[in-house]
């Protein structure tokens, strides 16, 4: 039987490095547990863009240090049947290059401490353009997991459909609720406050446009007092070059924000 690849999540150092929690395996299976991130997030193998900060190469094994502007991830590979290759990638980096990294993880528990360690199978030079692209990417994927938690959390009858029925994907859906249940304390406000502060200026000027165009759009649409439809909402936003997917998280900021709230299906109005 052909095994299935394990998924790969984008995803930021701060988030590893915020996790707490292995899921319990059954003991008769060796695969290395998922570690649960703060978001909910179930995660074995990941890919992430950073700069090599430190880098140490012996004989039999070499490790780098990569960081991302939120968090750092170790990279370890050794010289083996198993790792001579990603040994090869990691000794042809420098230090201060960008790199894109995809491995999986391993973890290491002690004291109830977690620590965390990949284990590269690609690592590779980027440039800038990639390194935003990812950085761009893996923003709208936590982001959109963000809003979904609160979104369980603000309804005390919040269940996965109901999630789902307000524009989240089964998987967010599901993340939101092991995240509810794992990490109920968590400060969500300055995990989203620290990847956000990798944004560059321009997308930063860029996402604050569109959010004012949606405030404003729903306002001057509202003349029925039922709430602007989201069909007008969504025309008008392609016509200003915002895409549906950025609308709906626009439409899940604002209103995990506070500043719009649903009058009823897919009819906004501004608070």
């Amino acid at each position: 039987m052909v095994r299935k690849r394990e998924f790969t999540n984008w995803i930021f150092g701060r988030e590893l490095r915020d996790s707490r929690i292995l899921e319990e395996r059954p003991e008769e299976d060796r695969a290395k547990p998922y570690v649960i991130t703060p978001l909910g997030t179930r995660v074995r193998r990941v890919l992430f863009c950073g700069v090599v900060t430190q880098k140490n190469s012996e004989e039999n094994m070499t490790k780098v240090t990569v960081s991302d502007g939120t968090g750092n991830f170790y990279l370890s590979a050794f010289n083996n049947d198993f790792g001579i290759r990603a040994k090869e990638m990691m000794d042809s980096l420098e230090i201060n290059e960008q790199v894109m990294v995809m491995g999986r993880v391993s973890t290491y528990k002690n004291d109830d401490k977690i620590y965390f360690t990949v284990n590269p199978e690609i690592a590779s030079r980027i440039d800038r353009t990639e390194m935003e692209y990812w950085r761009a990417r893996t923003q709208h994927l936590a982001r959109r997991k963000i809003y979904a938690i609160k979104a369980a959390a603000a309804r005390q009858d919040a269940t996965p459909d109901t999630l789902i029925s307000s524009g989240y994907t089964a998987s967010e859906a599901e993340d939101a609720f092991r995240s509810l249940k794992s990490y109920p304390d968590y400060d969500l406000q300055d995990f989203e406050a620290a990847i956000l502060a990798q944004m560059q200026p321009a997308e930063k000027e860029s996402q604050e446009s569109a959010k004012e165009f949606v405030l404003n759009y729903i306002k001057s649409n509202d003349t029925d007092g039922r709430g602007c439809r989201y069909e007008d909402l969504l025309t008008a936003a392609q016509n200003a070059s915002i895409s549906q997917n950025e609308l709906d998280v626009l439409l899940n900021t604002l209103g995990s924000q506070g500043e719009i709230f649903e009058v009823s299906l897919k009819r906004y109005k501004v608070i």
